[in-house]
Order: structure tokens, then sequence, then C-alpha cells
């Protein structure tokens, strides 16, 4: 079973990578022009250890998190897999509302 939820998580972090990828180029595109002058993404309190000014290493961390997970014994996979869970869906509503403004 843990197998078809990693394999599942691979492909979500596939998609957030590419995401992240066009949400970049697009944070770019506004520094440039002087927009998008905050220092980062996701608030401090949003359960990511990283803090940073694009998306990218967001999802570094998660790839990070799911090389844990994949190693993790029983007692801890669920723990480890709720926390994932909620920052995956925290960094996609993240991507999505980005995305939709800019």
């Amino acid at each position: 079973m843990h197998d078809s939820v990693t394999a599942k998580l691979h492909d979500t972090l596939r998609e957030l990578y590419h995401q992240a990828i066009d949400a970049d180029k697009k944070l770019a595109e506004l520094r440039s022009r002087g927009k998008a002058k905050f220092s980062s993404v996701l608030r401090e309190d949003s359960q990511f250890i990283t803090h940073a000014d694009h998306f990218m290493p967001y999802v570094a961390e998660l790839a990070e998190e799911l090389e844990l997970l994949e190693m993790a014994g029983d007692e801890e996979y669920q723990d480890l897999l709720a926390r994932m869970v909620r920052k995956i869906r925290l960094l996609a509503e993240t991507l999505n509302q980005f995305m939709r403004l800019s």
C-alpha cells in the first residue's frame, strides 16, 4: 500500500515542480517590472522549514520529505504522510491562486 501512496506523491510533486517553474518565471517577470517585492511566498507559520521568495525551494523541501517518508517505519509513516499532505495542499493552493491572480 505504501508503494501506491508514494507513487501518487511522486506524481503530485512532478506536477507541483512544473507549476513552480511557471510561477517562478512569472515572479521573475513581475520583479523585473518592480513588482512582487515580498520576501517569502508562504507565511512563516506554514509548517514549511523553507522561507523563500520563489516557489521551487518549497518543492525541493517536499521532495526531501518524500525521501524520508519512503524510508520511514510504520510508526512514523502516518504522521509524516499527514504533514506532507497538508504542506502539498498549501503549496498547490498558493500556486493556483498566484497563477490565477497574476
